[in-house]
């Protein structure tokens, strides 16, 4: 997409007549004209940079040198990923103001592990789910009120009468116990 295009593209996305964007960068209307035909390639700073301010957008992009702005990449989108990423967006700018205060906060640390598992592929979140699997299981990772008891029971699949069980004895006695 060229120059001129760019233009185009963003007097047409700010529903502008060419005379009145014109104005706006102080250009004639024929100037514009032949700026959005390709016909004047060699587009002075100033106008572009009037142009840039106008629309919202970088002069790196109306020059091609930087992707397409993302307002113009999310009106581009289906309505479902159009709702997600509005869903992703207002999350990110609460998450933002309430979490900023505090980095250490446990909501701010889940925020942050959240959105890193998000970047991952399908692959990588396999092994994140494995290695978090992995923490839960160390008392010293996690809450003592989430630990589960996996103290020693009683067999229940053979008959073993009292007094010859010396189970509890055995652990009693146990130097490392």
């Amino acid at each position: 997409m060229t120059v001129g295009e760019r233009i185009k593209k963003i007097r047409n996305k700010l529903g502008m007549s060419q005379v009145d964007f014109a104005d706006k960068i102080n250009v004639s209307k024929q100037t514009l004209y032949k700026y959005e035909n390709n016909i004047i390639t060699n587009i002075p700073s100033d106008k572009i940079e009037a142009a840039a301010q106008l629309g919202n957008v970088s002069p790196a992009y109306l020059m091609g040198w930087n992707d397409e702005p993302i307002e113009m990449q999310y009106s581009t989108l289906s309505s479902h990923n159009s709702e997600s990423l509005s869903r992703y967006a207002e999350y990110l700018y609460l998450a933002e103001r309430q979490l900023v205060t505090d980095r250490n906060s446990d909501k701010y640390i889940d925020f942050i592990i959240a959105s890193k598992i998000n970047r991952l592929n399908s692959t990588g979140r396999k092994e994140a789910l494995k290695r978090i699997t992995e923490l839960t299981k160390i008392s010293w990772y996690t809450d003592i009120d989430d630990m589960e008891t996996n103290a020693a029971q009683a067999r229940t699949d053979i008959d073993v009468p009292e007094e010859t069980d010396t189970s509890d004895d055995d652990i009693m006695n146990d130097k490392d116990f």
